[in-house]
């Protein structure tokens, strides 16, 4: 067991030694919120509101529907209130379907949204490691700590704004 830990701080130590140059960045945030960025999802963010409101609307009736429901159950008879409760778990499912189909459209659009722009980006971001001569860049998700001059994720969102 001490033979296996000697083993992986010997390898971490020269690991460390052999990337003295090492940056985190987080692409994604850097790409989103660039000008690029924001002035190409303008148009999905629209979309996605005007989704979100219908999605609201579409649940705050269904909401109503089930107050009016208790509200008059007591009038109705049990047929009644059975198939009208059918409807209403209907209509239920229809809006989860939906929440489900407006993220799944999200993301896709995200998707679409940045490999639209992840060419551009990845040239910024050769020339930063260039300038900067770094051994190593790393996914700021994926760090436990970096230290306050390690990441270039507002760098490259900079340059990706003084490119247009």
């Amino acid at each position: 067991m001490k033979k296996s830990i000697i083993l992986i701080v010997c390898t971490l130590l020269s690991f460390s030694a052999s990337a003295t140059n090492v940056a985190t960045l987080d692409f994604r945030i850097a790409v989103l919120q660039s000008n690029l960025g924001q002035d190409a999802s303008k148009e999905p963010r629209e979309k996605l509101a005007k989704m979100e409101q219908q999605l609201a609307t579409a649940q705050a009736e269904l909401k109503e529907q089930a107050a009016n429901l208790k509200r008059d159950e007591l009038t109705l008879s049990p047929e009644m209130v059975k198939q009208k409760q059918q409807v209403l778990a209907k209509r239920g499912a229809e809006i989860r379907n939906a929440a489900a189909n407006m993220q799944r459209q999200a993301q896709q659009l995200e998707k679409e949204l940045l490999a639209k722009l992840t060419p551009k980006a990845e040239l910024i971001l050769k020339e930063i490691i260039k300038e900067k001569s770094l051994d190593l860049v790393l996914n700021r998700q994926l760090s436990l700590y970096s230290g306050p001059g390690v990441d270039i994720t507002n760098e490259l969102t900079k340059r990706l704004n003084e490119s247009d």
